[in-house]
C-alpha cells in the first residue's frame, strides 16, 4: 500500500511540473498543514463532545433503555445468543452507531466480541460464530439516525446547513443494514444446508 501511495504522490508531482503548475501545487501543499490541524481539532472536540453525551446516556439508564428496546429485535436476529452480558454489549454498540459515534462504538463492539468468543461452541476459537458475523453486519452497515461526525466535517469545510443530508443517511444507513442481514441469513441458510443441519 506504501509504494501505491509513494506513486501517486511522485505522479502528482511529476504532472505538476509538466504541466507549469508548481506554484498551485506548492500553495497546495504548505496550505495542508493547516487544513490538517483544523480538520483534526474539529473531529477531536466533536468525538470528546459526543463521547461525554454518550457517558451520560450510559448513566442516566439510557442506555440500557434502548437494550431493552433493541432486545426482542437482536434476539430475533441472533437467536442463539444466549447471553445478557453479551446483548447488552451489541446494544451499546448500535445505540453509538445510531448517533454516528463510531469511535465511542467501538470499545462496546470489542467487548460484545470477546463475550461472544468466550460463549462460542467452535473448537477453534478463532472461527466466528454465526451471531459474531451478524454482529459484524450490524455494526457495519448500522442504521445512523444523526451522524454526528460526517457533521462536524461538512461544518468544518463551511457548510451553510451540516444536516440537510439526514433523511438520505437514515434511508441510505437503513437500506444497507437491510441488505447486509439479508444476505448474512441467506449466506447462513445456505451454510446449514451444506452441513445437512
Amino acid at each position: 500500500m506504501n509504494k501505491i501511495w509513494i506513486g501517486i504522490i511522485v505522479l502528482c508531482v511529476v504532472y505538476g511540473l509538466a504541466t507549469g503548475r508548481f506554484e498551485a501545487m506548492t500553495s497546495g501543499i504548505l496550505a495542508l498543514p493547516e487544513e490538517g490541524l483544523g480538520l483534526v481539532c474539529t473531529l477531536v472536540f466533536s468525538a470528546c463532545f459526543w463521547s461525554g453525551i454518550m457517558t451520560i446516556m450510559y448513566d442516566s439508564g439510557l442506555i440500557n433503555k434502548l437494550a431493552k428496546l433493541l432486545n426482542p429485535f437482536l434476539r430475533k436476529i441472533m437467536p442463539n445468543l444466549n447471553d445478557d452480558e453479551a446483548y447488552k454489549y451489541v446494544a451499546m454498540n448500535i445505540a453509538a452507531n445510531i448517533f454516528g459515534l463510531g469511535f465511542a462504538a467501538t470499545p462496546a463492539g470489542l467487548k460484545a466480541i470477546k463475550r461472544m468468543k468466550e460463549l462460542s461452541k467452535e473448537e477453534d476459537k478463532s472461527t466466528a460464530t454465526n451471531e459474531m458475523v451478524t454482529f459484524l453486519v450490524l455494526n457495519t452497515a448500522g442504521v445512523t439516525i444523526l451522524p454526528t461526525t460526517v457533521m462536524a466535517i461538512r461544518q468544518s469545510y463551511g457548510s451553510t446547513n451540516p444536516a440537510d443530508f439526514l433523511i438520505l443517511s437514515f434511508i441510505g444507513t437503513l437500506a444497507s443494514c437491510i441488505f447486509g442481514l439479508l444476505l448474512d441469513k441467506y449466506y447462513q441458510r445456505k451454510a446449514e444446508r451444506k452441513h445437512g443441519k
